[in-house]
């Protein structure tokens, strides 16, 4: 036989329970029932039981601000991130607009663009752009990789439902 804890203020849970959220203290509890001498016992209940669902409701309260914190930065984040490959790809069209003997400025006067500085640009620029656009994709979870993730996470989910393991 298992002991049963608080078994000998059991039939009195839920009027203890509507006392604590009344902030009744234990002892007047135990008096308005007509259990006087289970005070004690309510008191151990309240720290034990009580006092603890409380305590859960309220790291749950703060875990849940917490959160909500730590995803707006997550998103201040992600938008610096898209605002910074919205740069690079603009400097990368930009440099890919650069024709042979269009002119530019310097601090030592204007220059004019050579053919070899096309190709360069041009190369850097791609580079740039291919970069700029990866990353935006993978941010975005519209990669390769973030698609193949996705489409096993719906294989796996496909293969539970028709094993009835609807839970899982």
């Amino acid at each position: 036989m298992s002991k049963v804890p608080f078994k000998s203020i059991a039939d009195y849970i839920d009027e203890i329970e509507r006392g604590f959220v009344a902030k009744e203290s234990p002892e007047a509890i135990a008096s308005r029932l007509g259990i006087p001498e289970k005070a004690k016992t309510i008191r151990r209940y309240k720290a034990a039981v009580w006092d603890l669902r409380e305590l859960v409701a309220e790291t749950k309260e703060e875990r849940m601000v917490n959160h909500e914190a730590r995803r707006e930065e997550a998103k201040i984040e992600i938008i610096r991130s898209l605002d910074l490959i919205e740069k690079i790809k603009m400097r990368a069209w930009q440099h890919l607009d650069w024709e042979p003997g269009m002119t530019y400025q310097t601090s030592d006067g204007p220059r004019i663009v050579t053919p070899g500085q096309v190709i360069a640009w041009h190369h850097q620029a791609s580079e740039m752009a291919a970069k700029a656009l990866k990353a935006e994709l993978e941010l975005s979870g519209d990669d390769p990789r973030s698609k193949v993730v996705g489409s096993f996470l719906e294989l796996i989910e496909l293969a539970d439902r028709r094993a009835g393991n609807e839970d899982s």
